[in-house]
């Protein structure tokens, strides 16, 4: 019923490798820390959120189905082919050629993609709808202005 399959995507060239400054000390959401001002580290975008670059692909969100995991409209997603998909992951999924993401459900010999948004029933998968897991999100950027 599963099936990871070639597509016509190919991955691009692995980007020049670009470290942005990280500080060591932790943002806080609550009240303002008394920590020093300064530079402890550097990050490189691309080592924190790509794990096999040759099957790591990007795909910008449109839709609400996925708010509930905190994946709105706009956001870029992070997928990687290389992640073997399980019960519970935000995954790629073609569904009769269709792509979307949605939660995977495995549970007793049960499938159905689930989406995070109560406007939107679960699709169960039944014979004759074909499945193609295509990836497993891992990560997304979001633009903030």
């Amino acid at each position: 019923m599963y099936r990871q399959t070639q597509t016509a995507l190919q991955p691009l060239p692995d980007p020049p490798k670009q470290y942005l400054p990280l500080d060591g000390v932790k943002v806080s959401a609550g009240f303002p820390s008394p920590a020093a001002d300064y530079e402890d580290a550097r990050l490189d975008i691309n080592e924190y959120l790509v794990r096999n670059p040759v099957s790591t692909f990007f795909f910008p969100v449109q839709g609400d189905s996925m708010q509930g995991a905190e994946i709105f409209d706009g956001d870029i997603l992070v997928v990687d082919r290389s992640v073997r998909p399980s019960h519970g992951h935000i995954v790629i999924a073609f569904v009769n050629g269709e792509r979307l993401v949605k939660r995977l459900y495995r549970r007793a010999g049960k499938v159905a993609l689930v989406a995070e948004h109560s406007a939107y029933p679960p699709l169960p998968i039944v014979d004759g709808i074909d499945l193609e897991i295509w990836g497993v999100v891992v990560g997304k950027f979001k633009r903030m202005v």
